[in-house]
């Protein structure tokens, strides 16, 4: 170096975009039964997990800690990932670094749902055309290194794309349903 830091002392690290992403579709039909999913990722994409500075950094939550704290600097530890714990920053820890972007790549099954449509002739006797059942849920599992919350990063603007700030993740839902014809 020149000993000046400026402009060119700077490195990106990561990026939010992907490489790719990808959706799978797969439908099925036996007899009365049938049966849909969905699964999406994205690959190569890594995320800032902002909630580190929460769960990793005593100075800025007093609660809970994660267990990575357990892998701090000590003059015993001297290959820890986290610096040596303190009640206040003094060393600039907190500061945007490489420690908390990770990769985010991931897999989740979106949607799956599950059904069975009754024969004509006993929709007919209690009054139907047609009459399907089925159960369905959304969000079951996600694939993932990362980890925060939720590798799908929902960010409050559209400024913040990749920066996890611990806002709720998506949710499970589990749906029962009735399809039917009169």
């Amino acid at each position: 170096g020149n000993g000046t830091i400026d402009d060119g002392d700077r490195t990106y690290i990561g990026s939010p975009h992907p490489d790719f992403t990808y959706g799978l579709n797969f439908n099925a039909q036996y007899k009365g039964f049938d049966m849909s999913l969905f699964i999406s990722g994205s690959q190569g994409n890594d995320a800032y997990n902002y909630e580190k500075i929460y769960t990793d950094f005593p100075t800025f939550f007093n609660g809970n800690r994660s267990t990575r704290v357990l892998d701090s600097w000590t003059p015993t530890n001297t290959n820890a990932t986290l610096p040596a714990l303190s009640q206040t920053i003094t060393n600039a820890e907190t500061q945007p670094n490489s420690y908390f972007v990770e990769d985010a790549s991931f897999m989740r099954l979106k949607n799956l749902q599950v059904g069975y449509t009754f024969d004509e002739s006993i929709a007919n006797s209690i009054g139907m055309d047609m009459l399907r059942l089925y159960v369905q849920g959304t969000n079951l599992f996600t694939i993932t290194d990362y980890e925060g919350f939720d590798p799908e990063v929902i960010s409050f603007d559209n400024l913040s794309l990749g920066v996890d700030t611990g806002l709720f993740p998506l949710a499970q839902i589990f749906t029962i349903g009735i399809n039917t014809k009169f």
